[in-house]
């Protein structure tokens, strides 16, 4: 009988501290769980927006040449405030319409190449299975910024212009042709992209239009 008064089990109290102890540790864990889901998650979103980001500034040097009405190419066309491309998609995340070519990003109906280009990213930029929406204040956009002078060349179809005059140099009045002192038209590209509502930015600035001087 003694030797059963000798062997002792846990109190109460002491398996209410050890249930507690235990309960503390589960919580962080769920906690850093649910962290790290959320890291995944907005990892994941930042990849699909940087690879969306560079598609449309390669889009655009990549078919830079492709010309629609008075336009000069590509960047000029897209330069114009009428044709600035914006996707109001997450305005409203409640009543937000995906694009009608979703799944069909060119859509059935033939169409000049500037606005097949617009259609692509409209359909890429209002799916939430490209890219999803935390809140209004997240905006995806592309601003084409023409940066020239009165010296710019204004032909069409040109970015340099290759006038030139005649001058005369030396003892002997010698004429000599020289090109005229000209600035050649630059278009700037940039691709704006906001995130987990606005909260995090991301901006692409590219030359979309160059010219490769010898």
């Amino acid at each position: 009988m003694s030797n059963i008064k000798k062997i002792s089990g846990l109190s109460l109290l002491e398996a209410l501290i050890s249930t507690a102890i235990v309960g503390i540790g589960f919580i962080a864990i769920l906690q850093m769980t649910n962290y790290s889901v959320q890291s995944i998650y907005t990892s994941g979103e930042r990849t699909k927006a940087n690879y969306l980001t560079n598609m449309i500034a390669e889009d655009v040097i990549g078919h830079r040449n492709i010309t629609t009405g008075n336009a000069r190419n590509f960047s000029d066309w897209l330069a114009d405030a009428d044709n600035q491309f914006d996707s109001e998609y997450c305005l409203n995340t409640a009543e937000g319409q995906a694009s009608a070519n979703t799944g069909n990003i060119y859509g059935t109906d033939v169409v000049d190449g500037p606005s097949m280009k617009q259609r692509k990213w409209m359909a890429m930029l209002s799916n939430k299975k490209y890219l999803n929406c935390r809140g209004t204040r997240e905006q995806r956009n592309l601003r084409i910024f023409k940066v020239g002078s009165r010296w710019s060349p204004p032909e069409l179809n040109t970015l340099r212009n290759n006038n030139s005059t005649t001058i005369n140099i030396g003892p002997d009045q010698t004429e000599v042709e020289v090109p005229v002192v000209t600035e050649d038209i630059i278009y700037i590209g940039r691709v704006q992209m906001n995130l987990n509502d606005g909260k995090k930015r991301k901006f692409l600035y590219f030359q979309s239009d160059y010219i490769l001087k010898p």
